[in-house]
């Protein structure tokens, strides 16, 4: 008996240990695509924090691994954090919202709006919770506007520089000297008779009759953009005078808030954005045809340096269903600040490096961030290729090395047989096709990859793979799998890409043999009387995608847009969209991954693996 009760002891011991512990600690299962930043940064602490508690995390992170976190003590260097007091929980066996919110002094209904990502379908045990404190408003940081820089551009003159003759020079040598003709230096210099020049006269140097060509083309170009700007601004204002700015309007505010840089000179900046509100108005005019209803107030952020607080201060963001924008970080921060408090839908439609995703469930972010981007691919990989057999191909540029060791690591898992060849050997006649012969296999989906994107290594290894692929060498089937840069180098190797047999993944994908984006391209020369950029991405094909979803989203299904935007029916023209929650309390982010293919049938195949 006595034996019995000192068992019980030491067990109630146990447990008393374990729960003093977890006030200081919980327990975070990794999950697909995320990494020990995002990680920390969800947690609103440091790598080094979390590598100090779990030393194992140096060398390896993966899928199911549990990992110790520190609770937040709100120190001094912390200055992130949103509200006094917050923790974070371990859903436990056993436990229930109920139970929750008795142990914390807290309803089961203020657990759920901190935590907009759970439900009763995923309150489960292993599952990590924002356990808040209050309700207080978040107090958002005070910054301060600075004015912006003017700028100012020198005009155009014939003079480029003037030029004090040396001993000995003859106008010869100073035409050879700056690249221009006798007769442009004479017409300048009408004083000049001679080939001899005397020693310190001064002469003008004027621009060649090619530099005067370019920059009169520049300026004709230049000014070809305003008109066309003019155009856009022309339509934005007649869409302000047309908005009724009563309560009785019963469509869907929207806001875009760009960097249209209407105060300065930065003109491939301003034709992207300027294109991407092009893309953005065809949306709206085409939902408009189906009976949807909008109000569009667009804003200039401007420069990268400017503040949008008293934007924000003056209240005309506060009534709108949906914001679009920013480019820049500063501003994202600011607007996603705004909009949580607002509880206004915030879509990031350019930059991946957002850390306003993983505290903010108001935020969407379109453009993939690279971690959940390799998971995603490395799921689709499989199911393309069940039966590979995998070539890395690795050169001394190797600037996918994360990829290409997730990548390995999950071969490792599955048995995939993988091995490696240097480009230097596999473009060496006497040696590729022997050591090929030795690595690839018959009964295998034989598939090269090399370890760097870039055109000097693609440029390079795709002449030799065509030389190998020809009849009279004795090698199995291959196909080359590569990177979303190659979309950008096809058109100069269009008919090596083709002959190789080529996939790449990419989160954006257009080509005008696909009839979406020729129709679009259509549509777009007929609105604007020109062609969009010839860029990656296609700013007003990103336009068009991202405002058609989300205005469709947010009319359709109001509040209850997060849980049913990948329900839209809906063909994007260049951007794929699969939103998924970061965490139970963070934001949206797009887990959207094609296959691109250019067949040897000379034919581009777009693999969509959610419609397989």
């Amino acid at each position: 008996m006595k034996r019995i009760t000192y068992l019980a002891l030491l067990f109630l011991l146990f447990i008393a240990t374990a729960n003093a512990q977890n006030n200081d600690f919980f327990i975070h299962t990794v999950s697909k695509g995320q990494t020990l930043y995002s990680i920390s940064r969800m947690y609103q602490t440091t790598v080094k924090e979390i590598i100090d508690q779990n030393p194992e995390c140096v060398n390896k992170l993966s899928i199911g691994q549990k990992i110790k976190i520190r609770q937040n003590k709100q120190q001094a260097q912390q200055q992130e954090s949103t509200s006094n007091g917050e923790r974070y929980h371990t859903i436990q066996p056993g436990e229930t919202l109920y139970r929750l919110g008795q142990k914390y002094g807290i309803t089961p209904q203020e657990i759920c709006e901190a935590n907009p990502g759970l439900s009763i379908s995923n309150f489960r045990s292993g599952e990590v919770i924002l356990i808040p404190a209050s309700k207080q408003p978040i107090q958002q940081p005070v910054v301060e506007q600075q004015a912006p820089v003017e700028q100012t551009r020198p005009d155009t003159i014939p003079i480029r520089t003037t030029h004090k003759v040396e001993k000995g020079e003859t106008v010869y040598r100073i035409t050879k000297l700056y690249n221009i003709s006798e007769e442009e230096l004479r017409a300048v210099n009408p004083g000049i008779k001679k080939n001899k020049l005397k020693k310190n006269t001064i002469i003008n140097i004027p621009y060649s009759s090619r530099e005067l060509a370019l920059m009169r083309f520049k300026e004709i170009e230049q000014q070809q953009r305003e008109e066309s700007n003019a155009e856009v601004f022309r339509r934005i204002e007649q869409m302000k005078d047309s908005m009724s700015n009563d309560d009785t309007f019963e469509g869907i505010r929207a806001a875009v808030i760009l960097p249209f840089l209407l105060d300065s000179y930065s003109p491939n900046e301003q034709a992207r954005m300027v294109e991407y509100y092009e893309g953005f108005l065809m949306a709206v005019e085409k939902l408009k045809q189906y009976g949807y209803s909008f109000e569009i107030h667009t804003f200039d952020s401007g420069k990268e340096s400017n503040s949008l607080e008293p934007l924000i201060a003056s209240g005309e963001l506060d009534n709108m269903d949906i914001i679009f924008g920013a480019l820049y970080p500063k501003h994202n921060k600011q607007l996603a600040d705004f909009a949580r408090k607002k509880e206004i839908p915030l879509v990031i439609p350019f930059t991946s490096k957002e850390d306003e995703i993983f505290r903010n469930p108001m935020v969407y972010v379109v453009n993939t961030m690279q971690s959940y981007f390799y998971s995603e691919v490395i799921d689709h990989f499989s199911v393309e290729f069940p039966n590979a057999n995998v070539v890395f191909v690795s050169d001394s540029i190797n600037n996918k090395k994360e990829f290409v060791s997730a990548l390995s690591e999950n071969f490792q898992q599955r048995g995939t047989p993988y091995s490696t060849i240097t480009l230097s050997d596999i473009t060496n006649h006497e040696v590729n096709e022997a050591k090929l012969q030795e690595l690839m296999k018959e009964d295998k989906q034989n598939i090269i990859i090399p370890t760097s994107s870039s055109e000097v290594t693609l440029s390079t290894l795709l002449p030799t793979l065509i030389l190998l692929n020809n009849d009279t060498i004795n090698l199995p089937e291959f196909k080359l799998f590569g990177y979303p840069e190659w979309q950008i180098y096809a058109g100069n190797m269009r008919n090596e890409i083709y002959e190789v047999d080529t996939y790449f993944y990419a989160s954006f994908f257009s080509h005008y043999t696909l009839p979406e984006a020729n129709s679009f391209q259509n549509e777009y020369i007929r609105w604007y009387n020109r062609a969009p950029q010839n860029i990656y991405p296609r700013y007003g094909m990103l336009g068009y995608d991202t405002g058609y979803i989300f205005l469709l989203a947010i009319s359709k299904f109001g509040n209850n847009m997060p849980e049913n935007i990948n329900k839209v029916s809906f063909t994007p023209v260049q951007t794929g969209f699969k939103f998924e929650r970061v965490n139970n309390w963070g934001g949206m982010v797009n887990k959207k991954i094609y296959f691109v293919r250019y067949t040897p049938e000379y034919t581009i195949k777009k693999i969509d693996f959610d419609k397989k």
